[in-house]
């Protein structure tokens, strides 16, 4: 029989990853105003910010193979388990008064060991409980019940932090990690073709040399690899200093999160749009062509707005375009890839952009604390166009997207 696209695997994915990000997306905020508050620092901020992505850079070409051996359900629901564990003794330490900024990073270390093996998990789990044809429409409603999430619980995040403080919203986001858990338990997951496998240094280095040389034989995996890290090393960087940016513009806590949820709304917009409408393989490629393109362009502007209506507006505008772009590349993407060692390759894609996320992250908070940040977050956008142009409309891109 079809597979449908609302099966109940899907749907206890989709509850268990949003209530999940509830708790995530306040921590987050709840964290980086603690970190900022108790040191100023816009280093600090970006060094915080870019542990979990050198975890997930080092560690995800090795992730993914060890991932495609093991019952990913367990893998899902273990994962979660360690990121509760984490969080709840954080709050309890911030309850006591004996949180400090080395617990911190330690935590951000923990919960990205945790992250690292959780999202291959996820993201070739979604390849087997989504129809293939149904693949861009069902990333994109996942993607708008998370942003629909992000949007509302970012704009009273701040107020949330202000009316709770710190340690509550961090007991919060342990309790939704457990209960991410639990439901994950109820998910039926398929079996992985090398299901089963020993898991040795031997086998995991054997697939990672098979992933290199796939990513170095395929044309277009090896124009998007050096590309997802250039572009991600010159302007991923901004958004892990959304919160001192808005500070240093003037603009509250509660403003910081009035922002950042009409990002999310941005994405919420784009991937329902996207989730309701089959697209033409030459209408997807001119979406993810000029999504990407013109979304640079609007950030840079946003980031020069001196008042928060004009900041908010641009920022709306280059995240629904970027979010058009993310949506039909990603799906393609994860359709390309070989079953039998995909989440070896989707690690090393990984590792690339992220990678890429993670040093931009520290140096943006080493240039912000020199420079003024709007103009270091401009320039990023300004530097990036041109190989975010050359990437787009390079014919191999073309040829992937019509072809996937």
């Amino acid at each position: 029989m079809k597979r449908k696209l609302w099966n109940k695997d899907y749907i206890l994915l989709l509850q268990g990853s949003a209530v999940s990000t509830i708790g995530d997306l306040m921590y987050s905020v709840a964290i980086g105003y603690w970190v900022y508050e108790q040191t100023g620092s816009n280093s600090l901020m970006g060094i915080m910010s870019s542990i979990s992505m050198f975890v997930t850079m080092f560690l995800s070409p090795f992730s993914g193979s060890i991932v495609d051996k093991c019952n990913r359900k367990w893998v899902l629901v273990c994962m979660d388990l360690l990121q509760s564990i984490v969080m709840l003794t954080i709050g309890v330490l911030a309850y006591m008064g004996k949180l400090n900024v080395p617990g911190v990073l330690i935590a951000a270390f923990l919960a990205a060991m945790g992250s690292v093996f959780y999202s291959p998990a996820a993201s070739t789990l979604m390849l087997d409980i989504i129809p293939r044809d149904d693949m861009t429409r069902g990333q994109s409603i996942f993607s708008s019940i998370n942003a629909a999430i992000n949007m509302v619980g970012t704009a009273f995040s701040g107020l949330m932090v202000a009316f709770f403080g710190v340690p509550l919203i961090v007991i919060i986001n342990g309790l939704s990690n457990l209960y991410s858990a639990i439901s994950e338990m109820f998910i039926h997951v398929p079996k992985t073709v090398q299901q089963g496998e020993t898991v040795s240094v031997k086998t995991v280095l054997r697939d990672s040399k098979v992933a290199v040389k796939t990513i170095f034989e395929e044309p277009c995996l090896r124009l998007f690899v050096p590309f997802a890290l250039l572009l991600n090393l010159i302007s991923a960087g901004s958004m892990t200093l959304a919160l001192p940016f808005c500070l240093e513009k003037g603009f509250s806590v509660d403003m910081y999160g009035y922002l950042m949820s009409v990002c999310t709304a941005a994405y919420l917009v784009g991937a329902v749009l996207l989730g309701a409408l089959k697209l033409s393989p030459k209408t997807r490629f001119w979406v993810m062509a000029i999504g990407f393109s013109c979304s640079e362009v609007f950030l840079g502007v946003a980031y020069l707005s001196a008042g928060f209506l004009p900041l908010c507006i641009f920022a709306f505008m280059g995240f629904i375009l970027n979010c058009a772009g993310n949506t039909v590349f990603n799906a393609s993407l994860m359709l390309a890839l070989p079953e039998e060692n995909r989440g070896a390759i989707l690690g090393f894609v990984q590792s690339a952009s992220t990678g890429g996320s993670a040093l931009s992250a520290v140096i943006y908070g080493l240039l912000g604390d020199v420079f003024p940040l709007y103009l270091v977050c401009t320039a990023g956008c300004v530097l990036s166009l041109a190989p975010m142009l050359y990437l787009c409309f390079h014919p191999r891109t073309k040829e992937f997207i019509l072809n996937h």
